[in-house]
């Protein structure tokens, strides 16, 4: 398993400094996973890394192109039943968090898409709105701290690795997602996720998202990100899972469940 450093708490200064950095410039409370494997294997790799990607991210050019990967998931889809009553006090936490991980994940797609230099699959998808899907910005609404996954009890870690199977390519290894993680500190609401993903899943509708999500965000055009071949070497061992896999599944998940879970979708 890739090492990670979690817990800023547990993190040398020079890393929790970066950390607070990435936060400031996404605008968001969470230091994604793909940021913290960076981590793990030392402040270098972290740093240069994030030296690389920073300036886009500031300038827009991350934003403009991960925006429309919301499109990828139809607004006029139909949502799910009710909301179990045993969260209603928590929602805005609930939604926090997802708006949290939504506001990042397409982000941190087209960027590490990137500087891995991932090439497209050739598909011809029709154009997409350049920013009209740009999902909801975090609400400034505290959220709870990130559970570490071998922590939780065994029935959640086995509902988080079933729901880690959906849309994912199938493959030994895939990396937990973290939103998943993150919404056990709610079991009903992440026994509702699953429930609603369910049948997305057995219909493949959360494997073609996946597909399209993944071409999509390498063809965004910023070669100038590309890490150089020594450090991308690192990189590909670490990273290349999160970048093929976790992240591209979880940015229409997320859209979907965002929209699904906002006051009045339900019914």
């Amino acid at each position: 398993m890739a090492r990670e450093i979690a817990d800023d708490a547990a993190a040398p200064a020079a890393i929790r400094s970066i950390y607070e950095d990435i936060r400031a410039v996404l605008g968001s409370p969470v230091v994604n996973l793909v940021y913290r494997r960076l981590a793990g294997q030392g402040e270098d790799v972290l740093r240069d890394s994030w030296r690389l990607l920073r300036p886009a991210y500031l300038d827009g050019r991350i934003a403009r192109y991960a925006a429309p990967l919301a499109l990828i998931v139809p607004k006029e889809m139909a949502m799910p039943g009710a909301l179990p009553p045993a969260t209603a006090g928590d929602m805005p936490a609930i939604r926090a968090v997802i708006a949290a991980y939504n506001a990042n994940n397409a982000r941190n797609l087209v960027a590490f898409s990137a500087l891995l230099g991932l090439e497209p699959g050739g598909t011809d998808f029709p154009p997409l709105d350049d920013g009209a899907g740009m999902p909801d910005a975090p609400s400034g609404i505290s959220i709870p701290a990130l559970p570490v996954f071998g922590s939780l009890p065994e029935a959640l870690q086995q509902t988080i690795r079933r729901l880690n199977l959906f849309g994912d390519t199938g493959e030994e290894g895939a990396p937990v997602a973290s939103l998943y993680v993150h919404l056990s500190h709610w079991p009903e609401m992440l026994a509702y996720v699953e429930r609603t993903l369910q049948p997305l899943h057995e219909a493949d509708t959360l494997t073609r998202w996946r597909v399209e999500t993944t071409d999509r965000a390498a063809m965004a055009p910023l070669s100038d990100l590309r890490a150089p071949t020594e450090l991308r070497t690192v990189l590909e061992p670490i990273l290349g899972a999160l970048v093929r896999r976790t992240i591209p599944k979880m940015v229409p998940i997320g859209t979907y469940l965002g929209r699904a879970l906002k006051p009045g979708a339900s019914g």
